[in-house]
């Protein structure tokens, strides 16, 4: 049975994090939460796929690698308040439209390079990606979290701004008649957690995304707004 490409660029990075931790004292103790849920998340297009999954849920530290629920990687050197970072991202975009004659495309490999900067105001995010994938695209994703402290309940307001090239959207989201240029779109989410007792905790991440006028208008497409949400237990370790 062949492996899933997901899976053999996160041995990759994982390689990556042990290479330098054979040249770094970095502690490796894995801090964060490991847990299962399911997930939501349905594409932009008319798909026959299945959209909700069971899933499981990582969202640690491990000396240089981290996992951030998506998305994957290793820190690679210091820089402000964060570090930069090589990841990957699983998208779970792949879908096969309804409509006969037409191809399925399949997942998105974006591989690239970002930072999480963690300040006294809220976390910022820059990641931008090369999809190694069939689309050839790009991808860029920006986004702000703030932090709101309610005892055993933390509330986590983000906004952000996704693009996606022209490849990347006339792979997913174009037909021979409809060529459509790059998109970018704008979302906001609420990520909660809530202490349930000793390590164990209740994870859940609502998030709208509005959909650029690129993909809306595609004859694939059955919306302007995409909903997506998670709902998962998780184990704390620290």
């Amino acid at each position: 049975m062949p492996l899933k490409p997901q899976l053999v660029l996160c041995g990759l990075l994982l390689a990556q994090g042990l290479h330098a931790e054979s040249t770094d004292s970095a502690d490796w103790k894995l801090v964060g939460d490991i847990g299962a849920g399911v997930n939501a998340a349905p594409t932009p297009a008319r798909a026959q796929s299945r959209q909700t999954t069971a899933v499981p849920y990582l969202n640690f530290d491990a000396g240089p690698v981290f996992a951030r629920i998506d998305m994957f990687g290793v820190k690679l050197v210091p820089v402000g308040a964060g570090h930069v970072e090589l990841l990957t991202r699983v998208l779970s975009d792949g879908y096969t439209p309804p409509m006969p004659d037409t191809q399925r495309r399949r997942d998105s490999l974006p591989i690239g390079l970002g930072t999480l900067q963690v300040t006294p105001v809220g976390a910022f995010m820059v990641n931008a990606y090369r999809d190694v994938g069939k689309s050839g695209g790009h991808l860029v994703d920006l986004m702000y979290a703030a932090e709101i402290d309610m005892g055993p309940v933390a509330l986590y307001p983000q906004a952000g701004l996704e693009y996606r090239s022209s490849a990347y959207v006339r792979y997913y989201n174009g037909t021979a008649a409809y060529q459509p240029g790059a998109a970018d779109s704008p979302f906001a989410a609420l990520f909660a957690e809530c202490h349930l007792g000793g390590h164990w905790y209740l994870n859940g991440n609502l998030r709208r995304t509005w959909l650029a006028t690129s993909v809306a208008a595609s004859p694939l497409v059955r919306r302007g707004k995409l909903d997506s949400g998670l709902l998962a237990v998780s184990y704390r370790f620290n």
